[in-house]
């Protein structure tokens, strides 16, 4: 699949240091198919916009688009053909830290900027490396103090058997260890799992306050049917989870579910009003924006704003022209820190309601990313 944005004029008739190169790659088939779609339309949109207000520092954006299967061979595969072949300035896109770490293990020998927008487990510190979404230090530790206030001080684990899950459970327990309280259980597994019953007669037994769900795409969605039918107890919650999935679903398995993100398409601001009648505008006003969607619309208009302070797209400069910019993104202004290539992005908790939407319960604001031991400038 590939595809070029939105021209100001044909691209054969513009010099190639006019332009711009964007490589975007994600989960377009696969596990993550649900959120790559989204993702790639919101990368899409800004690509438009950006264009039509003059493009990149003056320069147009054109694009390439590429499904990595939601696999690493397919992000290795994928991030070389951008590099090697296609020639691009910047990579953008994934979904899972599988794909990100398969990505980096071309691009940074290559020296070539990733932006990767999606909430993950942190830790990288990376020249070659932005990172638009929540990191723990963003949604778990302002989350569990609230839980442990409001729900309960005892939790029950349970993720999908890789990177994310797993260190975003040593960041859960920590936390609610801090707060006063105690991890119950942790259980993690394969991509593919159809049958959850065990587990969640594990979380009948074990009289967990509350469940936290970590599981990756469609598991997640086989994870929430089954624990509505199940009822083991608990109040079910996350940082991963969203309206693409909870629209998905009979609202009557996700009712009530707690969540927290950077954002939710029901914030009710000037910004986040527009962005959802454009994206709509384009895709169908039936259509939802997650988290990650918007992150990778930031992400996007991140790099342009970033090319035109440095004056060029040379990955060097663009790179040291990150740092310190802001964006009016729909969840709000957002700065990205220099220090350690991460966004400071908002911290929001929702509740889901019938329909898959969430309503506003808490907002933290914008919360300054936090990579222990991490300083690149």
């Amino acid at each position: 699949m590939a595809g070029v944005g939105t021209l100001a004029m044909p691209t054969i008739l513009r010099a190639q240091e006019d332009t711009i190169k964007i490589g975007f790659h994600s989960g377009l088939t696969g596990l993550e198919t649900l959120l790559g779609e989204t993702q790639v339309n919101c990368f899409k949109m800004a690509v438009d916009e950006i264009n039509a207000a003059g493009g990149a520092g003056g320069r147009e954006i054109e694009y390439l688009i590429e499904d990595n299967q939601t696999a690493t061979r397919g992000a290795i595969d994928k991030t070389r053909k951008f590099i090697q072949q296609d020639n691009v300035d910047v990579i953008i896109g994934m979904i899972t830290s599988l794909e990100r770490s398969a990505a980096l293990s071309v691009s940074v020998p290559a020296k070539k900027l990733v932006i990767y927008p999606t909430y993950y487990e942190g830790g990288e510190c990376e020249r070659y490396l932005a990172c638009t979404g929540q990191i723990p230090n963003q949604s778990v530790d302002p989350f569990v103090p609230w839980i442990a206030d409001n729900v309960g001080k005892s939790v029950y684990i349970i993720g999908s058997d890789y990177g994310w899950p797993r260190e975003t459970a040593k960041a859960i327990s920590a936390a609610f260890e801090k707060a006063g309280g105690t991890t119950l259980g942790t259980e993690f597994f394969p991509f593919g799992t159809q049958d959850f019953g065990p587990a969640l007669d594990r979380v009948r037994e074990a009289k967990p306050d509350v469940v936290w769900e970590l599981c990756a795409g469609a598991d997640a969605l086989t994870f929430l049917k089954q624990y509505a039918s199940f009822k083991p107890g608990g109040q079910l919650l996350t940082n991963g989870l969203d309206e693409l999935f909870t629209t998905a679903m009979d609202g009557s398995d996700v009712e009530g579910i707690i969540v927290n993100q950077s954002y939710f398409s029901s914030l009710d601001t000037e910004a986040n009003r527009k962005f959802l009648a454009d994206y709509r505008g384009l895709y169908g006003a039936d259509k939802h924006v997650n988290s990650i969607a918007e992150s990778t619309y930031i992400a996007t208009w991140l790099y342009a704003k970033a090319v035109e302070k440095a004056g060029s797209a040379d990955t060097e400069k663009v790179i040291d022209a990150l740092g310190g910019l802001k964006f009016g993104a729909p969840q709000g202004e957002v700065t990205f820190d220099g220090s350690n290539n991460h966004l400071a992005v908002h911290s929001i908790i929702g509740r889901c309601r019938s329909d898959g939407l969430y309503d506003i319960i808490e907002d933290f604001g914008t919360i300054t990313p936090s990579v222990p031991g991490c300083n690149l400038t």
